[in-house]
């Protein structure tokens, strides 16, 4: 059963590697896109700012280098 959750905050973190989706696959519900220069876009929800900034740690952890991390801002 889904559970609706009203409150998660959508991000776009641009990195400059390429990432495969494998590599996602256990940070829960976000999405991969490959761009033509090698970087990586991930979308995806977070539940606050500590949960954001926990994947951040993980990515800088891993020597994955972040350009960017945007808001998205909700379209309602």
């Amino acid at each position: 059963m889904e559970v609706n959750q009203p409150n998660l905050s959508a991000y776009h973190i641009l990195v400059k590697e390429t990432l495969e989706q494998d590599f996602i696959d256990g940070y829960g519900d976000l999405t991969i896109i490959s761009q033509k220069n090698g970087a990586t876009s991930l979308v995806g929800k977070f539940s606050d700012q500590s949960a954001l900034r926990g994947f951040l740690e993980q990515l800088w952890n891993l020597n994955i280098t972040v350009i960017t991390v945007e808001r998205i801002e909700n379209e309602s």
